[in-house]
């Protein structure tokens, strides 16, 4: 169980959404190895600290560790109930040389969900 410290964040309400991010928010590349190698538990730790100082917007992408930022995030957040966080990702490279964004990859990428099952969603607001 959490102890949610979210009276010293600060949010900011996300136009007509009904979504309120925090001002401040948690990149994902580091948990893809970014600025050097980190144990998945360490990440782990790390996406739990942000919740518990009341950071409840969480940004990834595929590219970021070839995927493990989006694996690792989503086993840090499975224990969180849905209603506390904002999850973005993003079309992005799917390795050091691949860079195709074009409109059937990324619907491809969409269709396979291959993001959401990382990430343990069942959905994504389009």
């Amino acid at each position: 169980e959490f102890c949610y410290h979210i009276h010293y964040m600060k949010y900011r309400s996300l136009g007509s959404t009904g979504l309120s991010p925090s001002i401040l928010g948690f990149g994902g590349s580091p948990l893809g190895g970014a600025f050097g190698e980190q144990t998945e538990n360490t990440g782990i730790d790390a996406v739990h600290a942000a919740i518990k100082a009341g950071i409840n917007y969480f940004d990834t992408a595929p590219f970021y560790g070839l995927t493990r930022s989006e694996t690792v995030l989503g086993k840090a957040l499975a224990s969180i109930p849905r209603d506390r966080y904002i999850l973005a990702t993003k079309v992005s490279r799917y390795g050091e040389d691949v860079f195709d964004f074009t409109a059937g990859n990324i619907v491809s990428e969409r269709e396979s969900q291959t993001t959401t099952s990382r990430i343990s969603l069942s959905f994504f607001l389009p």
